[in-house]
């Protein structure tokens, strides 16, 4: 019975130790990556129209859409398939104000990223990232006419699909903590929106190939 005792024990010890390093070993291959940098956002092309609610008169037009420079900040959780490549899940946040006071604009990016790394030397390495998914965005201004009493909000939001780009250096401090500075690009295939006030008019605002360019200063923690 003694006997039969330890070797189920043996077993199990070593059933134990051989998962715990399965585990280790997987999450040795797991890191969190976060950066922050100025946002860029192009001129995409937009088709608005318009009309009153009551139909008494009729807008329509082309336009650029056009906002200032703004910020992006981003977190992801990747996982290192080989030494060269990985896979990362992330999200963030794009601000850009408007080219008045009372406007914004806000993207916020949901995207599955592969990524390749190519090591230089034993400190630096280069990388270069392609990913897709899914991108939130949410526009507000206000619109000021000398014909009514107070100026009010042209506010509401969209998704589309996205897509994105990115390239850059990382420097490593320690084995575990990496400094980098890169570039993304995020394009966007169309977003549209629709504002109304009651009693006074009706509109619809596409924006098409709206691209965001944005350097980043980043830091990867790898466990």
């Amino acid at each position: 019975m003694k006997s039969t005792t330890r070797i189920l024990g043996t077993i199990g010890m070593t059933l134990f130790a051989a998962c715990a390093t399965h585990a280790q070993s997987w999450t040795d291959n797991l890191y969190v990556h976060t950066d922050i940098g100025p946002a860029f956002l192009g001129n995409g092309p937009t088709l608005f129209r318009g009309e009153s609610n009551s139909g008494g008169f009729f807008f329509a037009g082309r336009e650029h859409f056009q906002a200032d420079t703004g910020i992006r900040g981003d977190l992801s959780l990747g996982y290192n398939l080989t030494k060269s490549f990985a896979i990362e899940v992330e999200s963030g946040a794009i601000w850009n104000p408007g080219p008045n006071p009372d406007d914004s604009f806000y993207q916020i990016p949901a995207m599955l990223n592969v990524m390749y790394h190519f090591q230089l030397n034993d400190s630096w390495r280069v990388y270069l990232g392609a990913g897709a998914g899914g991108v939130v965005s949410i526009t507000h201004s206000l619109f000021h006419d000398p014909a009514l009493s107070r100026p009010f909000s042209l506010d509401d939001s969209d998704w589309s699909v996205g897509y994105q780009a990115q390239a850059g250096i990382k420097y490593a401090l320690t084995p575990h903590v990496e400094l980098d500075l890169g570039y993304k690009f995020l394009g966007i295939d169309e977003y549209n929106y629709h504002f109304g006030r009651q009693g006074v008019f009706v509109e619809n605002l596409r924006v098409n190939d709206l691209f965001t360019h944005s350097a980043q200063l980043s830091l990867t923690w790898k466990f």
